[in-house]
């Protein structure tokens, strides 16, 4: 069971992102894994909702506000995306700004345009994390 993942250093601008054949789960096709997140059940709600952002797409943090019940909550949703304790499996790099701005990321912004470039050309993740 996983409990939390963190990004360690900057993402290398000159390494290519990799295939996705052979990449360990979630990311192969491979069992997904199991989670063991701790939060309040306003951070969880948030986190599974994350979990159901499909690859390739990115909504608002004013659309996930919506979508976890609470739209007048952007900030606070905001707050709960950027605790997210497994980025990458819980896809907060999918969020975006209402202005179509990219916004923070746990992991950088260049790891986030990849990311988000990656999964829109291939509906999957590169290996620079």
């Amino acid at each position: 069971m996983l409990v939390m993942a963190r990004f360690q250093g900057p993402c290398p601008a000159d390494e290519p992102a990799a295939s996705p054949d052979g990449l360990p789960a979630p990311w192969g096709l491979h069992s997904t894994p199991r989670l063991a997140l701790v939060g309040t059940e306003f951070q969880l709600a948030v986190w599974r909702s994350l979990a159901r952002i499909a690859p390739g797409e990115c909504v608002s943090y004013s659309d996930l506000a919506a979508v976890v019940g609470r739209p007048r909550a952007v900030r606070a949703v905001a707050s709960a995306v950027a605790a997210n304790p497994l980025p990458v499996l819980l896809p907060c790099h999918r969020v975006i700004r209402r202005d179509g701005r990219q916004g923070n990321y746990i992991g950088g912004a260049l790891r986030k345009r990849r990311l988000i470039h990656w999964e829109s050309d291939h509906g999957s993740h590169p290996i620079c994390f």
